[in-house]
């Protein structure tokens, strides 16, 4: 039944019991009271009497509609309020409403949707700020590690610059040439950083919107040749880097920066957080209306808990013991490029055998970005 329903139902049947219940006092007054009193009364005083008990009932009938049906809305205003002030506890006599029987009280079920909204309503918004906190600390941990990220590598631009520069010694062409190749990579690091959050705050901004520079290419070599790419990556020296198809040509609309991105990240992903000698698969499947690739490897797996969080902004998870040396950005930026793409991403994983990162991305339809 709904709540106006509801409702008129009982203020139908409070107006009834108000008619009744002063014609019973009527009734009484009339019948019962004044042959008592033994004392002569016109026609004037008796109406008049009748007049009185008819206006003492009304004012106890509406005292009696004031705590029925108002009562129930004060406590549904102090629980609105109490949320207002964050406080998403159960507010003071809530189980005062129910039964023994764990029933809500007649006046109370006349307002149950409303009453069953904001007990949700209070979980909701405890579930988001215990979410808020979490990612709040999460944040204040990513930047004091972004800020060692970045001043790890700073360190040594700074320090060999000055070797360089420092006059009193005379350095080789090789030490030279090592000084500056070190400084090169360490402020290439520090580009892809910088890179990275860049990239985050256009991804956040205007409710993710990513001007995307489609082309119609080929997934299977442009797929192909970043795992090549990769393999040639000196920290994939010790990693065994597979490229599995049964597709010769497959043309499909996408951003190549992003898409290579996209795929950058995952496989260095499982190159990071895997041992050394870990396979590592990346497969292409062509489905009816739309491309899958796998990207599959037999590593040390990931915990449900990093499974939850994978693909949230700022979390630094890793399942080797070395550091990581990423800005906790990666997994959420390959989320919301392959979202931009009209694509899906998921992750399988169990513990001590493996990981597989499924993406799908939609063919012969135009995304839109």
């Amino acid at each position: 039944m709904r709540i106006s329903t509801r409702f008129m139902f009982h203020l139908a049947l409070g107006i009834i019991l108000w008619i009744f219940a002063s014609s019973i006092f009527i009734l009484i007054g009339v019948e019962g009271i004044l042959p008592l009193i033994n004392k002569s009364i016109n026609e004037d005083s008796e109406n008049i009497f009748v007049l009185w008990i008819f206006g003492f009932s009304t004012i106890a009938c509406i005292g009696a509609f004031g705590w029925y049906f108002g009562g129930p809305l004060g406590f549904i205003m102090k629980w609105i309020h109490q949320l207002s002030q964050e406080n998403y506890e159960k507010p003071e006599g809530f189980s005062k409403i129910y039964t023994r029987k764990g029933k809500l009280r007649m006046r109370y079920l006349l307002y149950q949707e409303v009453l069953q909204h904001l007990q949700s309503l209070s979980f909701k918004l405890q579930a988001a700020e215990i979410e808020r906190e979490k990612v709040e600390q999460a944040k204040q941990e990513w930047i004091a590690g972004i800020s060692h990220d970045l001043k790890t590598p700073l360190t040594y631009v700074t320090g060999y610059s000055t070797l360089l520069l420092n006059e009193q010694y005379e350095w080789s062409q090789g030490e030279a040439q090592s000084f500056i190749q070190e400084i090169a990579d360490k402020g290439k690091h520090m580009e892809e950083l910088i890179q990275d959050l860049s990239l985050v705050i256009q991804l956040n901004s205007a409710n993710g919107y990513l001007p995307l520079h489609k082309e119609n290419l080929d997934i299977v070599e442009f797929t192909k040749r970043i795992v090549a790419n990769m393999s040639n990556n000196p920290q994939a020296n010790d990693y065994r880097l597979h490229f599995e198809t049964d597709i010769s040509i497959l043309n499909v609309e996408f951003d190549a920066k992003f898409m290579q991105r996209i795929l950058q990240n995952i496989l260095m992903n499982s190159i990071i957080h895997n041992p050394h000698n870990t396979d590592i698969y990346t497969q292409i499947f062509n489905r009816s209306e739309h491309v899958e690739i796998h990207i599959v490897d037999n590593g040390v797996g990931i915990s449900r808990h990093m499974l939850d969080n994978i693909f949230q902004q700022y979390y630094r998870g890793t399942t080797t013991d070395a550091s990581s040396e990423g800005t906790g950005l990666g997994m959420a930026i390959v989320y919301k490029l392959v979202q931009a793409h009209n694509g899906t991403i998921s992750i399988e994983s169990e513990i001590s055998k493996g990981t597989t990162f499924n993406i799908t991305f939609p063919k012969n339809r135009r995304s839109t970005s």
